[in-house]
């Protein structure tokens, strides 16, 4: 059964565009050789990382969705472990989306009340005067 997984990676920073869609079409390759399907790929472009790894500060952040076995990803992380333009990976399964029940009524209600009607004006003073306090 297939689920839905994203992975964002992390390529070299120095790649031209040539070599970053090159680097993006080997990564959703992989994942389709591995009987998965690539929904969508976002790419977010050059960052600033937190700390350096590999001895660089930058790198181009690549997004993808996709659908995968479960029992595939170890198999597309350890082949991404060694890859030397992907120098960072996070792949993540997405939680399952349930639509939200609606409530429904249990039983509808009973005729409503009907609304009180207002008193005239002059009868509600004459019942005051009447009974004065």
């Amino acid at each position: 059964m297939l689920r839905d997984y994203e992975i964002l990676y992390i390529v070299r920073p120095e790649l031209d565009e040539e070599q970053l869609a090159a680097a993006n079409a080997t990564v959703n390759q992989l994942i389709e050789s591995l009987g998965g399907a690539v929904q969508k790929t976002d790419v977010w472009g050059r960052r600033r990382l937190a700390y350096e790894v590999r001895h660089l500060r930058e790198g181009q952040y690549v997004l993808t969705d996709f659908q995968i076995d479960p029992a595939r990803v170890p198999e597309l992380e350890g082949t991404l472990k060694i890859s030397d333009t992907v120098f960072r990976h996070l792949v993540v399964r997405k939680p399952d989306i349930k639509p939200r029940r609606t409530k429904q009524k249990a039983q509808p209600q009973a005729e409503e009340a009907p609304a009180p009607q207002p008193v005239p004006a002059g009868v509600a003073e004459g019942a005051r005067e009447a009974n004065p306090t």
